[in-house]
């Protein structure tokens, strides 16, 4: 399943990605592999990888136009089928602890336009127009992982 993640952060990419990684280490408590180019930094782990873009920030033009929020980082999310629910978890647990380190901005997307989550103003909104398979996994005790308050709206597309 593929996901997106825009941040709105102060740090450079390179801070980011050993925050990550770091963050990782802790909640997974398993094998982390950063891998870097002049493109990308990808942080991998047994659930998922994160590729946290460096050059390609035409998605971040879009988004900041397209959903009216301002972020700077790119971070493409990709869960391994096989692993799928646990990885979800692990994801949640490490963007509830970005949202407690990094003030900024935060916008959630799956497959590159459904909005699932959006943190604006240390307001965090959780989109209640889910459909049947956003919905069962998209739960209470998975929002709960990120240890934030939240609200519930419809988030358009």
């Amino acid at each position: 399943m593929d996901y997106e993640l825009f941040l709105g952060s102060n740090l450079t990419d390179k801070s980011l990605a050993e925050n990550i990684e770091r963050i990782l280490i802790e909640f997974v408590n398993e094998k982390v592999s950063v891998q870097s180019d002049e493109e990308e930094i990808i942080i991998g782990t047994q659930y998922f990888s994160l590729a946290l873009e460096i050059e390609d920030i035409s998605d971040i033009a879009f988004v900041r136009k397209h959903y009216n929020i301002d972020v700077n980082v790119c971070i493409r999310v990709q869960l391994f089928g096989n692993t799928f629910y646990q990885g979800l978890e692990s994801l949640f647990k490490v963007m509830g602890k970005l949202m407690r380190e990094i003030s900024g901005n935060l916008l959630f997307l799956e497959n590159g336009s459904d909005q699932l989550l959006r943190k604006e103003s240390d307001q965090l909104i959780v989109n209640n127009d889910l459909d049947q398979y956003q919905i069962k996994y998209l739960t209470t005790s998975l929002l709960s992982l990120l240890d934030h308050p939240y609200i519930e709206e419809n988030l358009p597309n």
